[in-house]
């Protein structure tokens, strides 16, 4: 009697909880095609105990209504297998009634829900779909069309990608293809047709020329020619506009209140109407605008350094606007606005009013939307970490290569598609609520490794990257097993590679895996460095016990601690876009932010006031008490670093040149090979013949009497500079110079040239050839000169050549690549573009 009692009170608790539980359904249940059934069903179920009736009325209810009403029969039906302890059933309907949910909260409700009813680690890669043939172009959207490079046209569905009837014929060019039909131009380009998929045959026709931008939404499309565009309909209606916006970038598949929009070179927004084919509104900036999106009939832009908001009702004031920074990506997310930023910043703002809601910071290269309510931040390397709508952690995968387009989300599957070859398909349903199976699997190979049983721990990781591609624990436990096995060189830095790139997305996995890293390759430190993913190869600068880098997406100058790589702090330098000119030396950062240098004092452990320029930067010369800085429109000034002011300023070109210090001159060539003299003194011209080389100048350098220059034409000139009449030895290369440096070795001044073939040539200052290196996969192939050396990456090694013989005397493996060397303290440091720090002893 007691057990029946306890029993009858578990199930009243069950059925008072349903009840509670029904008010996240009951408003879209009664606005449901079956709405009334539905509550006959809720009613037999709790208030007459007819089970059996209440589950043969829902099924029937899941089987003929609507979305609405599948998703709340499903969920009913999950609830009362779930009160009856068959959790296997319970589970099955709860997963049903998740793939028609439409609203976020109840996604969350039913994912603990299936978390409760279902113990097995979670499979979040369902299956890998293989592509016969390479992919021509993807067209994002609900329906997510493929042209494949055999003309052949698909849609992915049920984990299969399935060919649509309609083939296009190989000389034929597809412009845009929905989920109704496709619209393409012949072989002639000069007409534009419309194909429906159901019905190939009815094909509609439009006699349209040299169209160069296009896109169709809701069977509304429009063309853009040389000086005019089109309105067309897919029954065949054509209209014409007479405004020429050739200038202009079309928005792919963005539309508001029946408006297509060109972002247009005045900075502005044009609207032009599906309807009347003529400019209904302008959204005119200061700025250029480099982003849009529409989401709830508003547009969002971003112009300058500021995120806007605007409606059509009121094009002159925006709803709201707020400060950002270099903005990537930006979309909707849960009814408000999600945008990444170049510094791996993430933020979330409320639509009508601009509020930020919440801000994260990862190693995220783009977002994409997932399962209902969550948001992907996907890196480079491959990981992934899906957040809630508040931007916290729900799960993280790795899927070992960043996706090609934003991923396709359907009720079953999320699919991932990657480079040419295959799809991944990861499960829509999942919210971090079971750990995934991959996990588990790791952490036994991990148990196995601490054990030393690595006799038998390969199958496992076999299965762990079989179900996780870019697991990091896996790839770092097989490529620190091979380190025990008879494997190749070869084999061994590959492991390592992969390892070390992987490892990236986790900040705890990668310290795990650097620190047995460095130990393999004979390195002080192997670090993460903390720079943006769009800063692919960081610049190393330095002095004394400090090493700094740029990072122009944040636009932050980084300190780093030199003994154990740690970022010491971070300073921000100001607005200095994509390719600042950056020069330095043991007491100084020199920096272009557009119009205005910035000196950053090693010594003071902080920036100078800004000096403003009368042009962009083109290079700066550093010496001891002076730089000198050239601009793009060929002003020459003086700086003194003392008291940060400029000793004197004046133009002596129309275009950009270089400067190379002389004892009591300056020597100035332009790009076009004019040389000129200037006293050093007070700038002016020193009065001699003006000389010229005849070919366009890349490169200049020189020190004591020697003045190398290096054109365009293969050709390096040579000059002693105590000589009166201009006579300059000429030596011609195989191939373009790349990089050139003069310096002082052995008591004589050489000449050290990279080519673009990769070689590495040395010459003495009279143009006699020494040695000749013949490099390979360097990035700059821009030798640092220490010590009678001259140190380059090489790939997946850095190399020390002899300035005395040319041949290589140090080599340090840096398997998964390396950047240009930097050496401090008689330190060797590299920045890999993975983001990882090298130290090695010299």
């Amino acid at each position: 009697m007691l057990n029946l009692w306890r029993k009858e009170n578990v199930f009243k608790a069950w059925v008072l909880a349903i009840l509670a539980l029904c008010s996240l359904f009951s408003s879209q249940a009664l606005a449901s095609k079956m709405a009334s059934q539905l509550q006959e069903a809720i009613y037999l179920f709790e208030m007459k105990g007819e089970v059996d009736e209440s589950i043969r009325l829902l099924e029937k209810i899941s089987r003929h209504g609507d979305d609405d009403d599948k998703e709340s029969a499903f969920f009913y039906l999950g609830k009362i297998y779930e009160l009856a302890s068959n959790k296997a059933q319970a589970n099955h309907f709860y997963s049903r009634s998740q793939a028609f949910t439409k609203t976020t909260s109840k996604a969350y409700w039913l994912a603990k829900r299936d978390a409760a009813t279902n113990f097995a680690p979670e499979r979040l890669l369902q299956k890998v779909i293989p592509l016969r043939s390479p992919i021509r172009k993807f067209f994002d959207g609900k329906t997510a069309n493929i042209l494949f490079e055999n003309g052949h046209i698909a849609k992915i569905e049920s984990g299969m990608v399935i060919e649509i009837a309609s083939k296009l014929n190989e000389s034929d060019h597809l412009l845009h293809i929905g989920s109704d039909g496709m619209w393409y131009q012949n072989s002639a380009r000069d007409s534009v047709f419309y194909k429906p998929h159901n019905a190939p045959n009815q094909v509609t026709s439009f006699e349209i020329k040299d169209v160069s931008q296009f896109t169709a939404i809701n069977g509304i499309a429009i063309a853009v020619s040389k000086k005019d565009f089109y309105i067309l309909d897919r029954k065949g209606s054509i209209s014409k506009g007479d405004t020429d916006y050739s200038s202009c970038q079309l928005q792919n598949d963005q539309m508001i209140n029946d408006n297509f929009i060109f972002n247009c070179t005045d900075n502005a927004l044009h609207f032009v109407s599906a309807s009347s084919a003529t400019e209904s509104q302008i959204i005119a900036q200061y700025d250029a605008i480099q982003k849009i999106f529409i989401f709830k009939n508003k547009v969002f832009l971003v112009s300058g350094n500021e995120l806007f908001c605007y409606t059509l009702q009121n094009p002159q004031t925006p709803l709201w606007k707020t400060a950002v920074g270099n903005i990537e990506s930006i979309q909707a997310f849960d009814n408000n606005i999600v945008a990444l930023e170049a510094s791996g910043k993430i933020s979330l703002y409320e639509n009508d009013t601009g509020k930020i809601l919440a801000s994260v910071r990862a190693n995220a290269s783009n977002i994409y939307t997932l399962a209902q309510g969550t948001l992907g931040l996907f890196s480079n390397e491959g990981s992934v970490i899906t957040v809630d709508t508040l931007l916290r952690p729900l799960w993280g995968f790795n899927l070992a290569k960043s996706p090609m387009m934003r991923p396709i989300v359907k009720r079953r599957f999320i699919y991932v598609p990657f480079d040419n070859k295959r799809i991944y398909a990861i499960d829509a349903h999942y919210y971090g609520q079971r750990p995934l199976y991959s996990s588990k699997l790791a952490s036994q190979a991990v148990h196995m490794a601490k054990r030393k049983l690595w006799d038998n721990i390969n199958p496992i990781l076999d299965s762990i990257i079989k179900n996780e591609p870019g697991n990091a624990e896996a790839h770092f436990l097989k490529a620190f097993n091979l380190e025990q096995q008879n494997v190749s060189e070869k084999d061994r830095q590959k492991a390592w590679a992969e390892a070390v790139r992987l490892s990236t997305g986790s900040p705890q996995i990668a310290r795990i895996v650097l620190k047995y890293y460095s130990r393999v390759i004979g390195a002080n430190f192997a670090s993460q460095l903390i720079v943006s993913p769009k800063t692919m190869y960081p610049q190393l600068l330095g002095s004394k016990k400090n090493l700094y880098t740029v990072d122009p997406a944040t636009e932050q100058l980084i300190c780093i601690n030199t003994e154990n790589g740690k970022q010491r702090w971070s300073k921000y330098i100001g607005k200095i876009g994509n390719a600042p000119v950056i020069q330095s030396d043991e007491n100084s950062i020199v920096i272009s932010t557009g119009y205005q240098m910035t000196i950053y004092d090693m010594n003071k452990d902080s920036f100078n006031k800004p000096l403003l320029l009368p042009g962009k930067a083109f290079n700066f010369t550093l010496t001891n008490d002076y730089i000198y800085a050239s601009t793009w429109n060929g002003f020459l000034l003086k700086i003194s670093r003392a008291n940060n002011t400029t000793v004197w300023s004046r133009k002596v070109y129309s275009m950009p040149f270089h400067i190379v210090k002389l004892t009591r001159s300056l020597q100035l060539c332009n790009l076009d090979g004019e040389l000129m003299r200037i006293n050093d003194d007070n700038g002016l011209t020193i009065d001699y013949t003006t000389n010229k080389v005849p070919d366009n100048i890349i490169a200049m350098d020189g020190i004591d009497s020697t003045l190398a220059l290096a054109t365009s034409t293969n050709k390096l000139f040579l000059q002693n500079t105590k000589r009166k009449d201009f006579s300059p030895i000429q030596v011609l290369t195989e191939s373009p110079i790349i990089s050139m440096q003069v310096f002082r070795d052995q008591g004589e001044n050489k000449i050290i040239i990279s080519l673009s073939g990769q070689s590495i040539l040395l010459y003495s200052n009279i143009g006699t050839p020494l040695w000749k290196f013949q490099g390979k996969k360097s990035t700059f192939s821009k030798p640092f000169i220490y010590d009678g050396k001259a140190w380059i990456d090489q790939g997946d090694e850095l190399i020390a050549i002899s300035i005395k013989t040319g041949k290589v005397v140090k080599t340090f493996n840096t398997p998964g690549g390396a950047g240009t060397p930097f050496i401090l303290n008689h330190t060797l440091f590299s920045a890999s573009p993975k983001r990882v720090l090298y130290s090695f002893p010299l």
